[in-house]
């Protein structure tokens, strides 16, 4: 594998020369966080993401990521990949699309399917970059900044008896992450207690930092009768936008309607393509919120950028859990879009460790883009090993398990 100093001596541009994928190696792995995080489904006790390796017969090796999925659904569509992957060149990334993830295909079988593709685009376009000797990002069109600024999700930490410390305990994790990070933007994800204590914890972010851009998140879990009442409430608080209050696009247009002075994001109600024309029809939404997995990897969010841009729709990027592979990718096709208009989310600060073998840092609540080709990251295998053991012991006891969100609602842990 090559690593980020090492010289690369492009094969492509060589006549005749058709580099070959030969193998594909796929890791679920997981790693521990830096305390359990309440939300409105459950808790997170850890993050856990699947590995992507892809090797060619010209010695380059491409890395990708993408989420797990319940009983592990998401490791069986890649490894249905592999017999299509191998003896391709990975150049011709729309070819392995219409072979991986045809719409008829993703429309019959899920998301699963265009997920699943966008780790292996990530993989592709991280071993063109590596053989052309070029970063990502001038395969996406260029660099238009040398960081990327992350706004900082914050949870309800697990472990305390009561709302009043567990509010208390937030409001000191956001000033952390302000002052130690230097977030210049939150997203509160909520949900987890009743509403009219989750707008007093809103009100006390928003009394201990003024200015501070505040995004509030209870991933649909409120009636469409209680996000109004929270809408209307949050006015005067100044929220940056409101996330997904309530289920599907039928409801948000409704809470949209009656209370229009708050923004409205989304990356669940709007969730891929399809849902962009009648979520514009139905006035649902104001910001939508471009995930490098869901919308099939960093090709089709640059895609999505220029559809919003067109439609007078603000754009953001939704994070899920990324390992350093995924957020390199992130970096990258941010950087190569002028046009998105809000901070990019971030669950990254806490992670304890990471499977690359320089984790990303923060500086003033931003990260730099990765200059070296490829993705500019390269996979430290002791760690991945690791944290694939102990992905596979956390699974296998989660069976006998529940863990209580909220005093309300008992899920299954599962990273």
């Amino acid at each position: 594998m090559l690593s980020d100093s090492d010289s690369v001596t492009p094969t492509r541009p060589t006549p005749g020369g058709v580099m070959k994928i030969t193998a594909v190696r796929i890791t679920p792995a997981g790693i521990p966080i830096t305390m359990p995080l309440l939300h409105s489904w459950g808790v997170h006790p850890g993050f856990g993401r699947i590995i992507v390796e892809i090797d060619t017969d010209e010695g380059i090796t491409g890395l990708g990521e993408c989420s797990l999925s319940p009983s592990r659904a998401q490791e069986e569509v890649l490894k249905a990949f592999v017999p299509l992957l191998i003896g391709e060149d990975p150049f011709n990334i729309e070819r392995i699309k219409v072979k991986l993830a045809a719409p008829f295909y993703v429309r019959m079988f899920g998301n699963t399917i265009t997920t699943g593709f966008a780790a292996v685009e990530f993989a592709l376009l991280d071993i063109t970059g590596k053989a052309l000797g070029v970063p990502v990002y001038t395969l996406l069109g260029g660099k238009m900044k040398d960081h990327v600024n992350f706004s900082g999700y914050v949870f309800y930490p697990a472990g305390y008896d009561e709302w009043e410390r567990t509010d208390a305990a937030l409001i000191d994790h956001v000033r952390a992450l302000v002052e130690e990070k230097g977030f210049t933007s939150v997203k509160f994800k909520c949900g987890v207690f009743h509403p009219n204590k989750e707008i007093a914890t809103f009100r006390h972010i928003r009394e201990a930092f003024p200015e501070l851009p505040i995004r509030m998140d209870p991933n649909s879990i409120w009636s469409v009768a209680t996000a109004v009442r929270v809408a209307r409430k949050l006015v005067e608080l100044d929220p940056e936008y409101l996330e997904d209050p309530t289920w599907g696009m039928a409801g948000m247009a409704r809470v949209k309607r009656m209370s229009p002075n708050i923004p409205l994001a989304s990356n669940m109600a709007v969730f891929g393509y399809e849902d962009i024309a009648p979520g514009l029809l139905l006035d649902a939404v104001d910001v939508i919120l471009a995930d490098i997995h869901w919308y099939g990897g960093l090709r089709g969010v640059r895609e999505l950028a220029k559809l919003c841009e067109t439609l007078g729709l603000d754009c953001g990027m939704h994070s899920g859990t990324e390992f350093g592979i995924s957020m390199a990718a992130m970096l990258h096709v941010n950087a190569s879009i002028s046009s998105m208009s809000h901070q990019a989310d971030s669950h990254y600060h806490y992670l304890t460790d990471d499977v690359i073998t320089e984790p990303f840092t923060f500086s003033e609540g931003a990260i730099s883009v990765p200059d070296a080709p490829g993705l500019g990251v390269e996979l430290d295998q002791d760690k991945l090993a690791r944290y694939h053991e102990l992905y596979e012991m956390v699974i296998g006891a989660a069976s006998a398990m529940e863990t209580i969100s909220g005093g309300a609602l008992a899920v299954k842990p599962r990273f």
